[in-house]
């Protein structure tokens, strides 16, 4: 997570003149930065660096505390409407039994529907490793389950003693 720096405020700001823009959003004009201070008092508002880069730097008057207030609930509201994609695995050894190829081929389904991807790995163990071709038919049956509700990433690759494939959810339509 990224630690965003604050813009400096008040006596933190040590430029000599500013130009200054009220809490209307209207420009008031180059100004010195003890008259801004002077004004930002009476206002009972914050100076708040808006522009530090800027020649001379744009200074705000605001109430800092409630800018904060503002910004934190927009982070917060824009978070709400993202989507996060998580990897789920599912892992399958070449002697899978009709009944657990069952219980995990729901459970694929069951992630597939939340809209996460799926990863179908199988391990192929020593004399396993000769008979690859039915770790190929496993997925090439898995794929045909899976294919009114997911696509495959990826063909099934096979590294070293393990052999995996990858799948989509297909978007909903509408």
């Amino acid at each position: 997570m990224k630690i965003k720096q604050l813009p400096r405020i008040n006596y933190q700001i040590r430029e000599k003149t500013i130009k200054l823009i009220d809490e209307k959003g209207d420009m008031i004009g180059e100004c010195h930065i003890g008259e801004a201070r002077r004004l930002a008092r009476e206002r009972k508002l914050d100076l708040v660096e808006v522009a530090p880069n800027a020649r001379p730097p744009v200074v705000k008057l605001m109430n800092f505390g409630r800018y904060l207030y503002e910004k934190k609930r927009q982070e917060r509201e824009s978070r709400k409407h993202q989507h996060r994609t998580e990897v789920r695995e599912m892992r399958m050894t070449l002697k899978i039994s009709e009944h657990d190829y069952q219980v995990k081929l729901a459970k694929i389904k069951e992630f597939l529907m939340d809209g996460d991807r799926v990863k179908v790995r199988l391990r192929l163990r020593g004399r396993e490793n000769l008979h690859a071709d039915l770790a190929m038919k496993i997925f090439d049956r898995l794929i045909v389950d899976l294919k009114d509700i997911a696509k495959e990433e990826s063909e099934p690759k096979q590294e070293e003693s393990i052999i995996q494939v990858a799948f989509l959810p297909e978007k909903k339509k509408g």
